[in-house]
């Protein structure tokens, strides 16, 4: 009976709180702009219950020994590089680099540091950590780091709604989730390396459900790529690479607006599709490299001087692999290692080709090759 007694005034008590934060809330339905990132990531999230896309395979060692010096991918290029110049001198140190700019090109932009790769890795590796995100995948090969999935916890809703959650900790949660992707290339002037950042969302629904079983499942599915958060995020690097606050604010201020026009189109040649672009092939490469990020693909080599990504992706229409990437990924299990595929850009009378090539370099004529080309479609078109 005592039991029971305090077990009711407990819930009387939870239900005192919940109706004193509505009362909160209630009075301020002003969102908190002072900060608009504040991450928290998050290991444990329900299935996500969506339907396959892409496979990201365990991540590969980094070999021990240098490549070939006569090999122009970045991977061998980069390991060639160390082996002759030897490991950085001063690990530890992480320095700024006054000399690192914002580069727009239309919708897209990206940094520019007058620095090498292996100065600048350790440096943006620590910005992810120092922004309360986990590292999730990391290749110094191919200079990619991956963030787990993270809260947003400056984003909970109103202010009053930010205060009680910090109060009461997970108890209050937000319904999305972002993961970002940084990458380090090498850039097209001498000693200098570009770096690309973009995001990827996920948000909680309820589903209507084929069956009574079915209604009402929650389920967590993939949102469109926002380009605000990608702008604050580049501010916050430009910041901890050594820009003021007031240069990084103005660099990355939005651009005006532009008609939209279609500068991509997928076409056919013979029993291979091919994308279509309107841009130089420098041009193209940058916003194929980033939407390719933004998808999720595992770009595991590049080579920029012929102009292939090397990536890997799993078809969603084999009936082994019916289960959601988010959900291997996430629910702990093996991960399959998908097919490797070949992205090649290459010059066109218009500007730039697009083609995926099997991975031994021959033309991908299969349903695979098209979906591909179609993902990449909806994020350039």
């Amino acid at each position: 009976m005592k039991w029971t007694m305090n077990k009711t005034l407990t819930l009387a008590a939870r239900l005192l709180l919940g109706l004193l934060a509505a009362a909160v809330t209630a009075g301020c339905q002003t969102v908190n702009e002072k900060r608009m990132i504040d991450y928290k990531t998050t290991r444990t999230l329900p299935p996500l219950d969506i339907p396959p896309d892409l496979s990201i395979p365990p991540q590969a060692d980094v070999p021990a020994t240098a490549a070939p010096a006569e090999t122009a991918t970045f991977s061998k290029f980069t390991a060639a590089k160390n082996a002759a110049a030897g490991a950085p001198a001063a690990a530890g140190v992480l320095p700024e680099f006054p000399d690192v700019r914002l580069a727009r090109d239309g919708q897209v932009r990206w940094l520019v540091v007058k620095a090498a790769p292996e100065g600048l890795w350790p440096r943006v590796r620590e910005f992810v950590l120092s922004n309360g995100l986990l590292i999730d995948k990391e290749n110094p090969q191919t200079g990619v780091i991956e963030t787990d999935w993270a809260e947003n916890r400056a984003k909970v809703g109103t202010t009053g709604q930010t205060m009680l959650a910090k109060w009461l900790g997970t108890a209050y949660s937000t319904d999305v989730r972002d993961k970002f992707r940084i990458r380090l290339e090498r850039g097209a002037a001498p000693g200098t390396t570009e770096i690309y950042l973009s995001h990827r969302g996920m948000e909680e629904t309820v589903t209507a459900g084929v069956t009574p079983a079915d209604a009402g499942k929650i389920v967590w599915r993939s949102r469109p790529s926002d380009p605000e958060l990608e702008a604050e995020m580049l501010r916050l690097l430009l910041v901890h690479l050594g820009r003021s606050e007031e240069q990084a604010r103005a660099a990355v201020a939005p651009a005006a607006p532009q008609q939209p026009a279609e500068r991509a189109r997928l076409g056919r040649s013979g029993q291979s599709a091919f994308l279509s672009l309107e841009d130089s092939l420098d041009r193209a490469w940058r916003r194929i490299g980033l939407s390719l990020d933004r998808i999720g693909f595992t770009i595991e080599d590049r080579d920029r001087s012929r102009g292939i990504y090397y990536v890997r992706y799993i078809d969603p229409d084999r009936p082994e692999q019916k289960q959601g990437f988010f959900s291997r990924m996430i629910g702990g299990e093996e991960k399959k290692p998908g097919e490797q595929f070949q992205i090649h850009l290459k010059p066109a009378d218009a500007g730039t080709a697009v083609e995926v090539l099997d991975k031994d370099g021959a033309p991908e004529a299969s349903k695979t090759g098209e979906r591909i080309l179609s993902l990449l479609y909806e994020q350039l078109k």
